[in-house]
């Protein structure tokens, strides 16, 4: 009987210890749920999202229309969590894409390594939205070949979503990337 209890509380330590890591399958949220005042979002996730989606966005390329694909994380605690978690990673962005009449820029990274699997090198433009309407952090990501990332027939896309939803999960408490954004926001707005 000794045993047997001993083995219990083996067993238990071991899987309490284990990785509280999610799978990101997107049928549960992840992060730190809390609740809002906004109808069309009850909740939203610190350090999480509750669950993601690839839209096509119609967008102008040399007179042309084109539609890329935007991959999109739901409810999260702030639509900068993108930029952020890219600028944590691979510092101050390439470019700013101010859209006409927009407060806030798109922020691109170019060539930058997602996956320690392998070599290549990705654009990344980083946007969100936050609206009584919808709250997301997005991301638009081409490879060196100008292949859309997040088009279905992408071989690396899912390992892709599975980079950005884990940089979100363990999103660095600094404000280091704020100071800089902000700044560079009212510099060119203005104000807040």
């Amino acid at each position: 009987m000794k045993i047997l209890t001993l083995l219990a509380f083996i067993s238990f330590g071991v899987l309490s210890c284990s990785s509280t890591q999610p799978s990101f399958n997107n049928e549960h949220p992840v992060g730190i749920k809390q609740k809002t005042s906004n109808p069309n979002t009850p909740y939203i996730y610190k350090n999480g999202f509750k669950d993601y989606e690839v839209k096509p966005i119609l967008t102008l390329q040399d007179n042309d229309s084109i539609y890329v694909n935007e991959l999109r994380f739901n409810a999260v605690f702030s639509a900068l969590y993108t930029k952020k978690l890219m600028y944590d990673k691979y510092g101050k962005w390439d470019q700013e894409v101010w859209l006409q009449g927009a407060t806030r820029p798109i922020l691109v990274w170019e060539n930058r390594k997602l996956l320690e699997s392998e070599d290549q090198l990705y654009s990344v433009a980083t946007n969100g939205t936050e609206s009584k309407a919808e709250m997301f952090a997005s991301v638009i990501v081409f490879d060196l070949k100008n292949n859309d990332c997040m088009s279905d027939n992408y071989q690396q896309r899912d390992a892709l979503i599975h980079f950005f939803a884990s940089e979100i999960w363990n999103l660095n408490p600094s404000e280091a990337f704020y100071d800089v954004y902000w700044d560079m926001v009212i510099a060119h707005n203005g104000s807040r």
